[in-house]
């Protein structure tokens, strides 16, 4: 057998173990955990179809003075498809709870497209950065009974994020709007999704969930939700 130089062993030993790392980094070792994770919840909603009975939906922190900074979604669009989508679950009585937060010594309230939507009742204000730290957030959505929670919101990688990690390890099965989620920054945005589909929870649009919640265009309620919808078709 051939005997090697130390430094030429160490060496290998070195590059095998940066390769490993390397893996990881990439996904190969957290993947197959991240699939069985999305998996679960894909069997979850039970095909393309969605139960609305079993969908709660939270919104969380649109409100104009946060808004206004949203790059990747514009606060124009981002408020249109969260308009959207309060209307749809307000169609379809789905149990919808706006999140908020204090605006320095000014009353907070949401954006204007949703006031339609919000109540006293229905709108929790908070002080912690995740929904379901504040006691009586968790418990109003708790106590809907609905395991199905879609979730939209202002930023991504704040308030977003935190909601979707902490409603999947309570054991919901999590969608977030893409287009109903804005963000200062393209970059960390995408971080935070995937962070958001690592952890289970599934991407969707207000198109899409609309579609898969009342997939029967001509008979109420699915001819509601898409005459809702053409504000978005609408372009």
């Amino acid at each position: 057998m051939t005997d090697f130089p130390l430094d030429i062993v160490r060496r290998r030993t070195i590059l095998k173990g940066a390769m490993a790392l390397s893996m990881l980094g990439l996904g190969f070792g957290a993947a197959p955990a991240a699939q069985a994770r999305r998996a679960a919840a894909m069997a979850a909603t039970g095909g393309a179809r969605i139960d609305p009975s079993t969908v709660q939906l939270l919104i969380a922190d649109l409100q104009p003075s946060l808004v206004s900074g949203s790059r990747t979604m514009p606060p124009y669009d981002l408020g249109r498809a969260a308009a959207v989508l309060a209307k749809v679950a307000q169609i379809l009585q789905m149990p919808t709870l706006f999140s908020i937060v204090p605006e320095g010594s000014g009353t907070p309230s949401l954006i204007p497209e949703l006031k339609p939507f919000g109540t006293p009742s229905n709108t929790l204000l908070r002080t912690l950065a995740g929904p379901f730290m504040d006691t009586a957030t968790a418990a109003a959505m708790e106590q809907t009974g609905r395991k199905t929670l879609v979730i939209a919101g202002y930023a991504a990688e704040v308030v977003v994020l935190q909601a979707v990690l902490d409603a999947v390890a309570a054991g919901y099965t999590v969608h977030y709007v893409v287009d109903a989620i804005g963000s200062k920054s393209a970059r960390t945005e995408e971080a935070a999704f995937r962070e958001m589909e690592e952890a289970g929870a599934i991407p969707t649009s207000v198109l899409s969930l609309t579609t898969r919640l009342t997939p029967d265009f001509f008979h109420s309620p699915g001819s509601e939700t898409f005459a809702a919808l053409q504000t978005l078709l609408r372009q």
